[in-house]
């Protein structure tokens, strides 16, 4: 069974990303730092109940703020369907023999079309429900003003410095007034307003949320971790596959950061998703041992031997020799301590190759 995230593995695009950039003026500026400070929140103060991706609950009030509604988080997911070289053919061909479940932070809008395009069910998609029209037919005039002026606020705030890795003590002036503006914003005044559901409501699907889905997945099919071909490629992602890794099964990371390259087993390094279905092949058919083994000696005469051992169906290898003779090899590798700093480093740079500078640096 393959247990996968959708932004990053099988599609460029970063929906929530876009619909702010794209429906509200200085929306980037806003997106960004609003993403900083769910770093600070889930990784530098470990605040209580709040997970990495809750980006897309603070998000929301500003959307519903300044008139976005479902129609334009429809249209953008249409218009923002950009999916990875060779994604469409890899789920077809992996659909053919294995369920794939997409298992996404991002809103039901865009999760549900783009799969709808990829030939996934709904029924097979786990991602954060967001009722736009509804939550805005229940706002105050007043509440929607308020949150627009702490918008222009927050869009005005230099670009804030968060190192998850450090504590509080070394985060800069400026970065230490925006937080604790949006401390006030979020946890204090906001509460008091019609607002206050929204916050409450929301449930973005990452970190924990993330591996319970995956849990109920694999409880559907009477699975366990052990089988579960795992991919993902950030922070919400890391609890997933470092569960999965620690169970014995596949944890991919596809062009993935650090959070997602310390907690696998194989990282993938590429422009073209085959090299996904190549991998969860091996994975499925011959276990994980086997797709070590290929790894650990990657290339076209490891992959050509276990085509011919018939360890590889005839459709995958075919489709990965098309889109990948002749051009930019993938990189694969079994991720090991010695290896990891490096490893990072490559993937980060096909990161920002694949989705683009503003995309690829968000946690």
């Amino acid at each position: 069974m393959i247990n996968s995230d959708w932004e990053g593995p099988w599609v460029t695009a970063d929906h929530a990303f876009n619909i702010v950039r794209q429906g509200i003026e200085g929306g980037d500026r806003l997106f960004t730092n609003i993403s900083a400070y769910d770093d600070y929140l889930a990784y530098v103060v470990n605040k209580k109940n709040y997970e990495p991706g809750n980006t897309l609950a603070l998000i929301a009030p500003f959307l519903i703020a300044f008139g976005l509604d479902n129609d334009f988080l429809v249209k953008k997911a249409k218009d923002n369907a950009n999916f990875i070289a060779g994604s469409i053919k890899a789920i077809e061909l992996l659909r053919r023999s294995y369920t794939v479940n997409i298992i996404s932070t991002s809103y039901h809008q865009y999760v549900h079309y783009t799969a709808y395009l990829a030939g996934v069910p709904e029924e097979n998609t786990y991602c954060t429900w967001f009722p736009i029209d509804e939550y805005a037919s229940e706002m105050s005039g007043t509440d929607k003003d308020l949150v627009r002026e702490m918008a222009r606020t927050i869009i005005s705030m230099p670009p804030m410095d968060i190192d998850t890795n450090a504590g509080e003590d070394v985060l800069d002036d400026n970065t230490v007034r925006s937080i604790r503006q949006m401390d006030c914003f979020f946890w204090d005044i906001l509460p008091s307003t019609g607002f206050c559901s929204v916050l409450e409501e929301i449930k973005p699907i990452g970190g924990t949320s993330k591996y319970e889905a995956l849990i109920s997945a694999l409880d559907k099919e009477g699975q366990d971790l052990k089988q579960s071909a795992t991919i993902g490629d950030s922070i919400t992602d890391w609890k997933m596959l470092d569960l999965t890794r620690d169970a014995g099964g596949l944890a991919l990371s596809f062009n993935g950061n650090e959070y997602a390259v310390s907690n696998c087993n194989v990282a993938v390094m590429s422009g073209n998703c085959m090299v996904t279905a190549l991998l969860v092949e091996v994975f499925e058919r011959d276990g994980l041992g086997a797709v070590e083994a290929l790894v650990s000696d990657w290339g076209w005469p490891s992959i050509k031997e276990l085509y011919q051992q018939g360890k590889v169906d005839s459709a995958i290898y075919n489709a990965f020799r098309h889109a990948f003779t002749g051009s930019d090899f993938p990189h694969a590798v079994w991720v090991t301590e010695d290896n990891q700093d490096k490893t990072v480093e490559v993937s980060k740079r096909y990161r920002r190759s694949v989705r683009g500078t503003q995309i690829g640096v968000l946690g």
